[in-house]
């Protein structure tokens, strides 16, 4: 394994509880005065059977069959007192149910009753209902009418406080789930953004912009599902939106085991995800044109769901066993099944309390929401992986264009570099100029001082070179002793007064170091004294003039010239 996968694996972990943490304080909330919970000695009249002493927890176990649409029960309890609060008011979810309160046989709220009548859709929803100031010893009523089958399956306590006050201790009983659904739609847009900013020069992160999809999609999801939307964004529709979230699961899933290269558009697997398609849509076009109301087809959606988890597995075991996969697959597979499992979980959790094998309780714990932390995890661990090597790649592969186009004694480009410069000179239409060196007596020294002494003295000409051309043009070593300079824009330049500053710094160099002379030829021509020629023209025109003025210098010295 990698010795960079634990640092970037740690990095992941931090990055979730940054967020978290952040997500914390925006939810530390405090309370002035305290809430009382309204649970025991509720009297209940089922039909015309009356039940008293009864725990809200416990209403569902008065019904010897289960509850179908049209069923009502009233529950009624006397008020104590509490003390003195400024703005009394009590709080109470309600489960796919059309509800009326009344306070000493008044009615003081309603809700979902022309839904009913109109026989539209009555999702789950926390009411907050304001009391007047003389509430003690009053009898608070409910009378409840089932609007799906089994919506008496569970009651929460009823709560009573403070108006302000409730509405921040019913976060803080949620804020889990809230700090999690936070964590998923965030991480998940920043994710998404991302995604979207580099998706069109790395095609890859096709993946992290659909698994940024599912994790805001799962963080939605989530804060639907605990009815928390609604105490942030005034909304009547928020249970329909847990619905159309949930649908959305299993298309993403089968789309991201496609990216991942899990799944071949085969024509079993082509079936399997138009039909995770379809269903929700189907879905939805029952429950807007037959008013065919979403929980009685959430069936089809657990068909669905358990189809994908056991793809999923399989996956996930076949990837396992594949001892040469690539841990950055084996990390995206991991996640993918730690998501799906926990969905699963979620399912059986679900389907146990709605007969009530569990207590109703168990379903809200967002054991979904743990494995799509998890999965995030592994998305932004696959994601830095990802970059890290993909940036190691880039440097490699910059190097390996380095090696391919610089001397490897100087670092200065080399002759396939300096001929790529000059074909680009072609295109242009500026008048260049073209420099040739040539040093004087490298052989000599090759031969009385050895080659490593003929190597520095390359080294130290070359940094000359640079150091009087480098900020004018291209300097390149295009041989052993020969040297190339490209000018592309030379009108303004003085090319003599360059080349009197290189022989110079040459004879400084001398002076200080006098094991040898250092010495070089030049010759130079321009663009426009070879009208109509390539810059090879060019080049061999300077070339031809260096070799002079080398001729020139070696007779001064005594040297025969070499041809």
């Amino acid at each position: 394994m990698n010795k960079r996968i634990f640092p970037i694996i740690a990095l992941s972990a931090s990055t979730a509880a940054v967020i978290l943490l952040v997500c914390f304080w925006f939810l530390d909330m405090t309370h002035d005065y305290p809430s009382v919970q309204f649970n025991s000695n509720w009297t209940v009249r089922v039909g015309n059977v009356e039940y008293p002493h009864v725990k809200l927890t416990e209403i569902h176990s008065l019904f010897s069959t289960t509850p179908k649409r049209g069923d009502t029960l009233i529950m009624t309890l006397e008020m104590p007192f509490i003390g003195d609060i400024p703005l009394p008011a009590i709080v109470f979810r309600s489960n796919y149910s059309a509800i009326k309160c009344y306070l000493d046989g008044k009615l003081i709220y309603e809700y979902g009753i022309e839904k009913y009548d109109n026989n539209k859709f009555v999702g789950k929803k926390y009411h907050f209902i304001t009391l007047p100031r003389n509430y003690r010893r009053s009898y608070l009523t409910f009378k409840i009418t089932a609007c799906e089958k089994d919506s008496f399956s569970f009651f929460d306590p009823v709560y009573f406080g403070n108006y302000p006050d409730l509405l921040t201790f019913i976060i803080s009983n949620n804020q889990f789930v809230i700090l999690i659904g936070m964590f998923l739609f965030i991480f998940g847009l920043f994710m998404l953004t991302l995604s979207l900013l580099f998706i069109t020069y790395v095609p890859e992160l096709k993946i992290q912009l659909f698994g940024s999809l599912l994790c805001i999609t799962i963080g939605l999801y989530l804060v639907c599902y605990s009815n928390m939307l609604s105490l942030f964004v005034n909304t009547d529709i928020e249970t329909e939106i847990e619905y159309f979230t949930l649908c959305l699961f299993v298309p993403l899933c089968y789309i991201i085991l496609y990216f991942m290269k899990e799944l071949k558009l085969k024509k079993t697997m082509l079936v399997l995800f138009v039909a995770s398609i379809i269903i929700p849509i189907f879905q939805q076009i029952l429950y807007y044109t037959l008013s065919i109301h979403l929980k009685r087809t959430l069936v089809l959606f657990d068909i669905n769901a358990l189809i994908i988890y056991g793809l999923i597995t399989y996956c996930f075991i076949r990837t396992i066993r594949k001892k040469k996969a690539l841990f950055v697959k084996n990390l995206q597979m991991i996640g993918m099944f730690g998501l799906a499992t926990s969905g699963f979980i979620h399912l059986v959790g679900y389907t146990l309390t709605t007969y009530r094998i569990l207590p109703a309780q168990t379903a809200t714990f967002p054991v979904i929401g743990l494995g799509a932390i998890f999965y995030a995890m592994t998305q932004l661990a696959y994601y830095l992986l990802y970059i890290t090597r993909t940036f190691a790649q880039r440097k490699e592969r910059e190097s390996l264009v380095h090696l391919a186009y610089a001397d490897g004694l100087t670092d200065l480009p080399n002759r396939a570099s300096a001929d790529r410069s000059m074909n680009e000179l072609d295109k242009s239409s500026n008048d260049y100029c073209i420099i040739s060196i040539d040093l004087n007596g490298l052989k000599p020294v090759n031969d009385k001082l050895g080659h490593p002494e003929g190597d520095k003295y390359i080294l130290d000409f070359s940094k000359v070179l640079t150091s009087t051309f480098g900020q004018h043009g291209m300097c390149a070593r295009i041989g052993g002793d020969e040297f190339l300079v490209i000018i592309k824009d030379a009108i303004s330049l003085d090319i003599d007064d360059l080349i009197s500053r290189m022989n110079s710094a040459l004879d400084v160099m001398n002076a200080l170091y006098p094991t040898y002379v250092r010495s070089v030829a030049a010759g130079y021509a321009y663009s426009h004294e070879c009208p109509g020629k390539n810059s090879h023209e060019v080049y061999l025109l300077a070339d031809r003039r260096m070799y002079e003025n080398k001729k020139i210098m070696h007779e001064k010295l005594g040297i025969d010239a070499r041809l």
